[in-house]
């Protein structure tokens, strides 16, 4: 995002903007995208074999789980996780990319670079999103009529106090893998949509928020395409048993649900994933892109 600004303009910007932009970016995107997350974990954690439908299992949560609200199930972790994750995305990328651009003495990042740096900011966020990510799918995925779990603190505790700080982060290979190449795509699509858009002369703060929505939307889009078949794993890994594994790793998930399902295996809730990711990541570039000019208005 800052590679077509001036060098001095990126350069005099707190370091700290980023972060708090960032996780009021994140609020955001937990409250547009979580009525369609509820539905693609469902749909990617469902048994093998069985070929739920989206509109199913939109119709009966809000049938038998308690009517709309219960489609912000599990919102709590995300609300305070994806807030963590976001600001510490937008932080580490666009902080990696002024210090690259310093080292480099460019204004102006080459594609690799771009995905390099966001690459580092979806490896940096992993501390947050594996428990917040891993306490909302096994809330999102528990019985209705007999839950498990009180709520996302009580989920959280019970795990704890049985399987302690691994059982907390399982998932944790699959989730850095996805993280590492979906944030390396994402970060780096946006920044190039922006270089196409931006005239001759213009900075991020001259482009119109509904170009800044269209970017986002479309480098959310991209994010999925390239990430979606490793989300899937991620899913089956972390709702898995505690005790009786089903999956002894990322390469034996990957195997089984090939065997069992084929490549559409690896696309369960694809619709409402890419359904979900431009709304969500165009609310979320866009209220980052207010939050960060506003911080900012001083340093143009």
């Amino acid at each position: 995002m800052s590679e077509a600004q001036p060098k001095a303009v990126a350069k005099s910007t707190p370091f700290i903007n980023e972060f708090i932009a960032g996780c009021i970016g994140g609020f955001a995107q937990v409250f547009i995208g979580q009525p369609f997350d509820i539905v693609k974990v469902r749909l990617q954690s469902a048994p093998e074999g069985t070929k739920p439908s989206a509109i199913g299992i939109f119709k009966n949560i809000l049938k038998n789980e308690g009517g709309p609200l219960a489609l912000w199930k599990g919102s709590l972790p995300p609300l305070a996780g994806v807030g963590a994750a976001v600001s510490i995305q937008f932080g580490v990328n666009e902080n990696s990319k002024k210090i690259l651009m310093a080292y480099t003495g460019t204004d102006k990042l080459s594609l690799p670079q771009l995905c390099f740096c966001g690459m580092l900011a979806g490896l940096a966020n992993c501390i947050v999103t594996i428990p917040a990510e891993h306490i909302r799918i096994r809330m999102q995925t528990q019985s209705s009529t007999n839950p498990l779990y009180k709520g996302s603190i009580d989920c959280a505790k019970q795990i704890y106090r049985k399987y302690g700080l691994k059982g907390i982060y399982q998932g944790t290979y699959a989730t850095l893998a996805r993280e590492g190449v979906a944030y390396g795509v994402y970060f780096s699509a946006y920044a190039w949509i922006m270089q196409q858009i931006l005239k001759p002369g213009q900075a991020r703060q001259d482009l119109s928020l509904g170009w800044v929505a269209f970017s986002g939307a479309m480098s959310g889009m991209l994010l999925w395409c390239g990430s979606y078949p490793l989300d899937v794993i991620k899913t089956k890994i972390q709702t898995d048993s505690f005790e009786n594994h089903q999956y002894k790793g990322i390469i034996d998930c990957a195997s089984k649900t090939f065997k069992s399902s084929g490549i559409s295996g690896f696309f369960k809730g694809f619709g409402p994933c890419i359904a979900r990711s431009l709304p969500t990541n165009a609310g979320t570039f866009v209220v980052y892109e207010i939050i960060y000019r506003a911080l900012n208005k001083n340093h143009y």
